[in-house]
């Protein structure tokens, strides 16, 4: 579980640095900002210096959706990458031709269901 640990801390890390222009403030600060984006709810400073460290073993619902609207982000965003196998060149040869069949609308369609499972789309934008 120490890899999504430090996949957390490293991407929250990253985030701040992108939203306070290189200089990530304290942890009272970035508790307090939280709070003012969530209309007073907030993540105790404690909380944010463990998710910082990498000492935060997971994040509860709240927690995603409370730093999803800090970010700007889907509560989606803050789920570690699942690890697993790579695939064989075989499945990726076969999903390769399978896609070509498909038409221009049938590949909309994909690329904007996977827009939306990334969090890169919101449903309701077209």
């Amino acid at each position: 579980m120490q890899r999504s640990e430090s996949w957390l801390a490293m991407t929250v890390k990253r985030l701040l640095a992108e939203k306070y222009g290189g200089r990530i403030p304290g942890v009272r600060k970035i508790s307090a900002d939280i709070a003012a984006a969530n209309n007073g709810d907030t993540i105790s400073h404690g909380h944010v210096h463990n998710i910082l460290t990498g000492e935060a073993e997971n994040l509860t619902d709240r927690t995603r959706v409370l730093l999803a609207r800090f970010f700007g982000k889907q509560p989606s965003f803050f789920h570690a990458p699942q690890e697993g196998d790579a695939p064989s060149a075989d499945s990726v040869h076969a999903l390769a031709a399978r896609l070509a069949t498909f038409d221009q609308a049938q590949l909309d369609a994909i690329r904007t269901a996977l827009d939306i499972a990334s969090g890169q789309r919101r449903s309701d934008d077209r």
